[in-house]
């Protein structure tokens, strides 16, 4: 496989690892691919259930596109927007369900990428 991104094949190895078809890779805004993965979750929800669709996007895709993001700014530039729509997709009781579900180590990891800029900004409010 023939990979076009820059210098380094690294964005599109991450792409890859987001679950990204190799067919499409060439040319994708990677950072953008929580747009498709948001849709998809939506139809999952609706065909499987919540539990299926939390699994896939929380516990796949969007720890994967924070780490991700740790080492590639416009994956980091995306990641607010990625929480904001999790937050569009799912209500707090099926957030909050999912994670008390996880292990320990996964639910912490977790609860930082979903709560944290939701708190701050309710400290704001007040």
């Amino acid at each position: 496989m023939h990979l076009i991104w820059g210098t380094s094949g690294c964005l599109a190895r991450c792409a890859l690892r987001l679950g990204v078809s190799s067919d499409i890779v060439t040319g994708m805004k990677f950072h953008k691919i929580w747009l498709q993965q948001c849709r998809a979750t939506r139809r999952i929800k609706k065909r499987f259930g919540v539990e299926s669709a939390l699994s896939y996007l929380l516990g796949e895709k969007l720890l994967n596109f924070a780490e991700t993001a740790d080492r590639h700014p416009e994956f980091a530039a995306e990641l607010p927007r990625f929480q904001t729509e999790v937050w569009n997709v799912f209500n707090p009781y099926e957030l909050a369900g999912y994670l008390t579900t996880l292990k320990p180590s996964r639910r912490k990891k977790l609860q930082k990428l979903l709560y944290v800029n939701r708190s701050s900004s309710s400290q704001r409010a007040t």
